[in-house]
């Protein structure tokens, strides 16, 4: 890894770790996974990447931060008939740990690392991922790598894009789409959905394309 790049995810975690961490251990679980405003804000923003959940598999959260999308994802995913099993990667131990503590079934399944250097013990039939979370100039070589060493050869990559509005009537804020990030890094866009409140106050994209 480049020595630009290992500075960006250090900052990275001196940025966020310790809220993290310290909103997890007070019971916010919200927080500890890195959001806020309560759990029902929380499924108004995440419940749209279930989704991308057509069939049963296996799945990696990359950045799973306390776990708390592992479990509710699970869930949706499981009112629609298909069954997930949830496995979880975060650049933090002090976070992945906070993970493993909660989520004790599930302690094996949950490790730390690098997504751009870390290589898994398997292969998975879905990954979820934030771009957004990387320097631009490795998107693409993460998507890459993504596809061609953790999915399985019929994986399903899915992408994903919070943000609040930056202007009335704006819900992007001009920036782009799940779907239209992943067709300017060069792949397919399979599949889509979004969801947005009426005041604009959370939008949500995901995208998703698949393996072969």
């Amino acid at each position: 890894m480049e020595h630009d790049e290992k500075a960006y995810y250090e900052r990275m975690l001196s940025t966020f770790e310790d809220g993290y961490v310290a909103a997890d251990e007070r019971g916010d679980l919200v927080g500890g996974s890195g959001s806020g405003g309560g759990m029902v804000r929380w499924e108004r923003k995440r419940r749209i990447i279930a989704a991308a959940f057509d069939h049963d598999g296996t799945w990696l959260d990359t950045g799973c931060a306390n776990g708390l999308l592992m479990e509710t994802l699970r869930s949706w995913a499981a009112e629609k008939g298909v069954r997930i099993e949830p496995y979880g990667l975060d650049l933090s131990e002090r976070i992945a740990q906070r993970a493993r503590t909660r989520l004790t079934a599930w302690t094996d399944r949950i490790w730390t690392g690098n997504i751009m250097s870390w290589n898994p013990p398997m292969r998975f039939d879905y990954v979820t991922l934030l771009p957004e979370y990387v320097p631009i100039a490795v998107r693409r070589a993460l998507l890459t790598r993504v596809r061609n060493v953790f999915l399985n050869p019929r994986g399903r990559l899915v992408v994903s894009c919070y943000r609040p509005s930056s202007a009335p009537g704006s819900h992007t804020g001009g920036a782009p789409s799940a779907g239209a990030m992943l067709r300017e890094l060069g792949f397919a866009a399979d599949g889509a959905a979004e969801v947005r409140d009426d005041d604009d106050s959370v939008w949500t994209s995901v995208a998703w394309t698949d393996h072969g």
